[in-house]
């Protein structure tokens, strides 16, 4: 989720009208780690022993232009691979720019000045779409760099970007009935897809979530407001970034949610 474009946050649908497709459910329902890792293991076709959550929707910041950007999904394996999962519904026309983006903060996060360029952990940028980037009909897009005079020399950057497609064809057949459930609610009656199902379904009925995103989207509502009335574009992005962290150490200190609205109604997140 790129803090300067359009953000989960954005949706106004109602929040029991939510979907695996909508960010917000999206990273909830990936919080169920034993999902996760086996939906990594399908789209990646690779064996994952176990995987581990470094920050719950980690916000990576670039020091220079201030510009962060907040992943959706960001785990580790035991490994150490790397790997960030996106849900996108729109095509700005800019993400393969944007994976160039992520990869480079998540490099970044790995390295400190000084230290061997070998550290770098193998990493994976992958965008789950509702839609086909490319027009070419692949449910899934891999990309590696690969040396243009040899098609068979790939270049050991340990750097992945995958596109998952969901309008796209596939004889996967896991991977197909995944997209299906994403894309239209199908639902097979493998294991994998019927525990997806149930952890939407909870997750769709969860209370403290769902004030959340009523709180998100009230907070939303106001910064467009004052954008409008002001005629203050840029900065908007960044104040709701704020407010997410915001709301969830508030959550943490275990406030209700009109305690957490009162703060925000009385200008305690400009004070923070």
């Amino acid at each position: 989720m790129d803090n300067n474009s359009n953000s989960c946050y954005t949706k106004r649908k109602p929040f029991e009208e939510l979907t695996l497709a909508d960010d917000f459910l999206f990273c909830k329902v990936m919080q169920n780690k034993r999902l996760c890792k086996e939906l990594l293991e399908i789209i990646l076709h690779v064996k994952i022993d176990k995987i581990e959550y470094t920050e719950s929707q980690k916000v990576l910041d670039d020091v220079i232009d201030e510009k962060s950007v907040r992943m959706d999904v960001y785990v580790q394996d035991n490994n150490h691979t790397v790997y960030d999962i996106e849900m996108q519904t729109s095509n700005t026309k800019e993400l393969p720019k944007r994976s160039r983006y992520y990869h480079s903060c998540i490099d970044k996060s790995q390295v400190s000045k000084g230290e061997p360029y070998n550290k770098l952990r193998k990493t994976y940028v992958i965008f789950i779409c509702t839609f086909d980037l490319f027009e070419r009909n692949l449910a899934k897009y891999e990309f590696d760099t690969i040396c243009k005079q040899d098609k068979n020399l790939t270049l050991a950057d340990d750097r992945h970007t995958v596109f998952v497609n969901a309008q796209g064809v596939t004889d996967d057949q896991k991977l197909k009935e995944f997209l299906d459930f994403l894309r239209d609610g199908e639902v097979s009656k493998t294991p994998f897809i019927l525990d997806l199902r149930k952890e939407v379904n909870y997750a769709s009925k969860n209370s403290k979530w769902r004030e959340e995103y009523d709180m998100l989207l009230a907070r939303e509502q106001l910064l467009v407001e004052e954008g409008r009335k002001e005629g203050l574009v840029q900065g908007i992005e960044k104040q709701k970034q704020d407010t997410v962290s915001f709301i969830q150490k508030m959550q943490e200190k275990g406030l209700s949610a009109e305690e957490i609205l009162a703060s925000l109604s009385s200008g305690e997140l400009k004070q923070n």
